[in-house]
């Protein structure tokens, strides 16, 4: 009888937490404001020289190609730069370091705590069939069109604009003005690194990195499907991120003479264990209740109110149901490991004495590179293989979201594009920006600059482009963030 009360008890605290959880997320629900109407044309009078500009910087094809030390591209790039902002050229110092670039707009307050914004002068291959030829840089139907427009020069023209103004008007700057643009980030490249370096040794330390990310989107996508449109995504944090490469040894032979565990069947299992058995923990970290707490309040579904708005209840059981999701849901409650490349024998008739397939990993903040590696070492070595890190590195630091420079940023994006839920995101691909957690607490991936899902989707695609009008409210942006920086909230 007293086994009975007391599971009939606990069955009544559960039906109690779930009523407070329903009414919760019946009450947190909030209308979508769609922000801040914006007249380009009185704004930003000078819209159409952004445009004429960002085209300009388009047309130079400046590809990175993994292997390659050609930097001509790079090099013409930088003359375009000096020709298009005259002003920055005279006033900044600017500082070449093997083709990434670094200006510096001095302040008269030197002991001041300088910002970096960034956004890198490379771009990737463009094939495939363009509705405007992928590096003419047309302005065509409102929007400027070519490689590079969404990643990342559309918001490298914007920064760069944005102080090429503010120089005319003769403002004097509340501290120094960093603009750091790597040379070679599509290919994980070693700008952004020697940059950090330079930096780290002259002992300088930033009070905010700003770099590519999240943006403001105009309508839903991949990231943001269960959110009403009209939001802005700051990332406050990437996972880390190796690849690996699994190798299987035999004695090889014919393929008219087969033999079990040869090396694509020992791969084969490791991919199925992975697959279906996945080896990481799945866990609601601190960025995750961040990130799903100010999204909650926004969320289409009751169901995802529910879940994600009462992650104080459902916390136990979110990852799973969050993993079993998939997609990006399913990508930030834990470490991921999918198979990208494999190689084997070159005869369709030939068992290989040896087999390889390389695996992508990208490490959450709870199982980062060394448990995740030996983890992954332990299954390998069961099944035969061997392992090899090709590249990697670990986790980096969350962004110090209770500084001045996070809230500053919050107030900024309130004051030009209205108050849009502000949700602090977990970046679930690789920027430049993890590098400048070394010499800044506050590393923030975000460029404002609003995008369609189309416009989003078209990085690394085809038709790539962005619109006039994003471009121009980016510049705004960029403008009153440097002009009012360091004096409100």
């Amino acid at each position: 009888m007293i086994a009975l009360y007391i599971v009939f008890g606990i069955l009544s605290v559960l039906v109690i937490l779930l009523i407070i959880a329903c009414v919760r997320a019946l009450l947190m629900k909030k209308e979508v404001n769609e922000g801040i109407p914006f007249d380009m044309r009185s704004e930003t009078p000078q819209w159409e020289k952004y445009a004429n500009d960002l085209s300009q910087m388009i047309q130079v094809p400046t590809v990175s190609i993994r292997g390659s030390d050609d930097k001509s591209k790079i090099y013409l790039f930088h003359r375009r730069l000096e020709q298009l902002f005259p002003n920055i050229y005279k006033t900044c110092e600017i500082t070449d370091i093997d083709g990434a670039l670094l200006f510096r707009w001095r302040s008269r307050y030197p002991d001041r705590k300088p910002i970096l914004l960034m956004s890198h002068q490379d771009v990737v291959e463009a094939s495939g069939k363009w509705k405007h030829e992928a590096f003419s840089g047309d302005i065509a139907e409102g929007r400027i069109w070519g490689r590079g427009t969404v990643d990342t020069k559309g918001a490298l023209c914007a920064i760069l604009e944005s102080v090429e103004d503010l120089i005319a008007e003769g403002h004097d700057p509340y501290c120094d003005i960093y603009i750091a643009s790597s040379n070679n980030e599509e290919i994980t490249g070693d700008g952004a690194v020697k940059t950090v370096e330079y930096l780290y040794e002259k002992g300088i330390r930033f009070d905010l990195v700003m770099d590519e990310g999240g943006s403001v989107n105009a309508e839903e996508n991949h990231v943001t499907k269960s959110l009403y449109p009209h939001n802005a995504m700051i990332g406050i944090f990437e996972k880390g991120r190796a690849n690996i490469k699994f190798i299987a040894r035999s004695h090889g032979g014919h393929a008219s003479v087969p033999f079990v565990n040869n090396p694509f069947a020992r791969l084969s299992k490791l991919v199925y264990i992975i697959e279906n058995r996945n080896p990481f923990k799945k866990r609601i970290t601190r960025p995750v209740r961040v990130q799903y707490k100010a999204m909650a309040p926004y969320m289409r579904h009751f169901r995802h109110r529910l879940l994600y708005g009462n992650l104080w209840l459902f916390a136990p059981v979110a990852p799973y149901i969050m993993h079993r999701l998939g997609g990006p849901m399913g990508a930030v409650v834990k470490t991921t490991c999918i198979f990208t490349m494999a190689e084997g024998s070159r005869g369709a008739n030939v068992i290989p004495e040896m087999a390889s397939m390389t695996a992508n990993c990208r490490f959450m903040i709870h199982e980062p590179l060394a448990p995740s590696y030996k983890k992954l070492g332990r299954l390998a070595k069961k099944l035969g293989l061997q392992m090899e890190m090709i590249t990697g590195f670990d986790v980096p630091p969350v962004a110090d979201m209770k500084c001045y420079a996070y809230q500053y940023v919050n107030k900024s994006i309130k004051n030009i594009f209205g108050d849009i839920p502000r949700v602090p995101y977990i970046m679930l691909a690789g920027t430049d920006a993890r590098h400048y957690t070394k010499i800044c607490d506050c590393v923030l991936r975000f460029v404002p600059l609003m995008m369609t899902a189309q416009q989003l989707n078209s990085a690394h695609a085809v038709n790539e482009n962005l619109s006039v009008e994003s471009l121009a409210r980016g510049v705004k942006f960029y403008r009153e963030f440097i002009r009012n920086y360091g004096t409100s909230i």
